[in-house]
């Protein structure tokens, strides 16, 4: 009995397709597609996984990985690049750009809000008018009370 494997795969390939014997290892499976699509890159740049569930050991056989009615002879693979771990450094980079950023905290909260609705630069603009407001009636009536005097 042969399966049929499909291989949903990455740009410029398209979707592959194989038609293998049942009883097909799945460590045969990239030789032969590499027979069939030679431009493939190396097996080490490429990795083979199922569309759900993990990849059962290279040993199994094809027909392991068929669906749960076991009449189709179809099988979805996903063939995708392999990615690389990079150097590192990335979190170090993090950790020295939150220490940058807390360092920068700002203690102008004029943009936020009291409870009742009102942003805080509103009301600081209003007590900044309320005493000046005073200390303008303040010596007003200063000199007032001085040329009385």
């Amino acid at each position: 009995m042969t399966c049929s494997v499909l291989f949903s795969s990455f740009a410029p390939f398209p979707t592959l397709h194989l038609s293998v014997p049942s009883k097909t290892p799945l460590a045969d499976l990239y030789p032969l597609l590499l027979d069939k699509y030679p431009s493939l890159p190396a097996l080490d740049d490429l990795q083979i996984s199922p569309h759900k569930g993990l990849l059962p050991p290279l040993s199994a056989l094809v027909s392991s990985l068929r669906s749960e009615d076991h009449e189709s002879s179809l099988v979805l693979l996903r063939l995708s690049p392999r990615i690389r771990g990079g150097k590192g450094g990335f979190g170090s980079q993090l950790r020295a750009a939150g220490g940058r950023m807390s360092s920068q905290k700002t203690s102008n909260n004029d943009s936020c809000r009291d409870l009742s609705g009102r942003r805080l630069s509103t009301i600081k603009e209003a007590k900044k008018y309320v005493i000046h407001t005073v200390f303008l009636l303040y010596t007003y009536f200063r000199v007032q009370a001085s040329t009385i005097s």
